[in-house]
C-alpha cells in the first residue's frame, strides 16, 4: 500500500472495502450461478461458448459490435517458454454480460484476431492489460484499442492485494477456486482440458460488475479523472517487446565481470539458437543456474547435463559448441 504520508493532495483515503458500496445484482447473480462458488465436492460444468474458426469470431465480433453498448470482458492465456520455445496466444476468454466464450486462436486467421482485438467499436474490460499488450503484439502484431484497465483503478484505491482474485474477494465479495495445477498449466495442448478453460473463464465472468464497482468507488474517493488519464496513458503506451530477457536484468548478471558477462551472452545465444531448433524452453537445454556456472568457470562444459528430453544429437552439439568458445 502506498504511503499515506506521500498521497497528493486533494486525494480522499479509502474506505474499508467489504462494506462500502452493495454488490451490483449482474455480480450476485453471477456468483450463484458459476461453479466456483457453489458448496459441494461435486462442480456441475460452466456453460460457454467455444469459437474456434475465423467465420465464428467474425459472427461474434459483428454481434457485439451492433449493441446499444458495445463491451465485453477480456483476458488471455499464453505460452511464455515454460513447454515449448517462445510465445504464444493460446486462448481467449470473454464475457459479454450475457454469455461466457471462448476462442481457441490456433485455427483462426492471424488477420481477423487483430481486426476482433483493434476494434474500437467495442469496449474491452481488462485487468492489468500490458503483459496482453506485449504477447498480442509480439505473436499477432495485434494492439487492443478501447481498453478500460481496471488495474489503475486498484492502485489508485489502494487495495492492499492487487491480484485480481484478492480484489474480486474484497470488492465484490466473490471467491474464485484457483486450482494450482492450472499455474503452469500447458495451454498449447489441443484438445484443451474443459476445467482448464473454466478456469480461465473465471477471470473475466466478474470484470464486468467489477467495473461497476471500482468506478462508483473512485467516483465516490474524488479520483475518476486521475484514473481516466491513467488508463489513457496505458493505451497509449507501446508494447515493451525489446526488453532484455530477465536474465540479463537480474543482479547475478550485473554483478559479473566483463570477460563473464561476454561469455554468458554467447552461451546464451547459442542455447537459444538450439531450444528454437527443436522447439523446446531454452531453460530445458540448459538451466540458468548451468549457464551462470559454466560462464564464470566454475562448471566444466564437459558436466553439463541438459535434459533428457533434448535429441542427444542437439545435446552432444550444444555442448560442443560451447566448448569451441575461445576463452575471454
Amino acid at each position: 500500500m502506498a504511503d499515506r504520508e506521500n498521497r497528493p493532495a486533494g486525494s480522499t483515503a479509502r474506505r474499508p472495502r467489504a462494506t462500502q458500496l452493495p454488490m451490483p445484482p449482474v455480480a450476485a447473480r453471477l456468483r450463484r450461478a458459476l461453479v466456483f462458488d457453489r458448496p459441494g465436492p461435486y462442480h456441475a460444468p460452466m456453460k460457454y461458448r467455444m469459437i474456434s474458426t475465423t467465420g465464428q469470431l467474425q459472427t461474434f465480433q459483428q454481434h457485439i459490435a451492433g449493441r446499444d453498448t458495445p463491451i465485453v470482458a477480456l483476458d488471455i492465456e499464453g505460452e511464455f517458454n515454460l513447454h515449448v520455445y517462445g510465445e504464444r496466444l493460446c486462448l481467449v476468454q470473454l464475457y459479454d454480460g450475457q454469455e461466457l466464450v471462448a476462442v481457441d486462436p490456433v485455427q483462426i486467421d492471424a488477420a481477423q484476431l487483430k481486426e476482433f482485438f483493434e476494434d474500437r467499436r467495442v469496449l474491452k474490460i481488462i485487468y492489468d492489460s500490458l503483459s496482453d499488450q506485449a504477447l498480442l503484439f509480439k505473436t499477432i502484431n495485434a494492439r487492443i484499442h478501447s481498453i478500460v484497465d481496471l488495474k489503475p483503478a486498484v492502485d489508485l484505491l489502494e487495495y492492499p492485494r492487487r491480484d485480481l482474485g484478492s480484489v474480486l474477494d474484497a470488492a465484490l465479495g466473490v471467491s474464485i477456486e484457483k486450482k494450482s495445477r492450472f499455474q503452469r498449466y500447458n495451454w498449447t495442448t489441443r484438445p484443451l482440458a474443459a476445467d482448464a478453460i473454466e478456469y480461465a473463464l473465471s477471470d473475466v465472468a466478474h470484470l464486468l460488475a467489477l467495473k461497476d464497482h471500482l468506478l462508483a468507488e473512485l467516483a465516490a474517493g474524488g479520483l475518476m479523472d486521475r484514473y481516466l488519464l491513467q488508463n489513457l496513458m496505458l493505451q497509449n503506451k507501446a508494447p515493451d517487446i525489446n526488453r532484455r530477457p530477465r536474465l540479463f536484468r537480474s543482479g547475478r548478471y550485473h554483478n559479473l565481470s566483463p570477460a563473464a558477462k561476454t561469455r554468458f551472452e554467447r552461451i546464451y545465444e547459442i542455447r537459444d539458437g538450439y531450444a528454437r531448433q527443436v522447439d523446446l524452453p531454452p531453460d530445458m537445454l540448459l538451466p540458468k543456474q548451468q549457464l551462470f556456472q559454466v560462464a564464470t568457470g566454475q562448471m566444466p562444459t564437459s558436466a553439463l547435463e541438459p535434459n533428457r528430453r533434448v535429441p542427444r544429437r542437439v545435446r552432444e552439439q550444444m555442448v560442443a559448441d560451447i566448448e569451441a568458445l575461445p576463452p575471454e
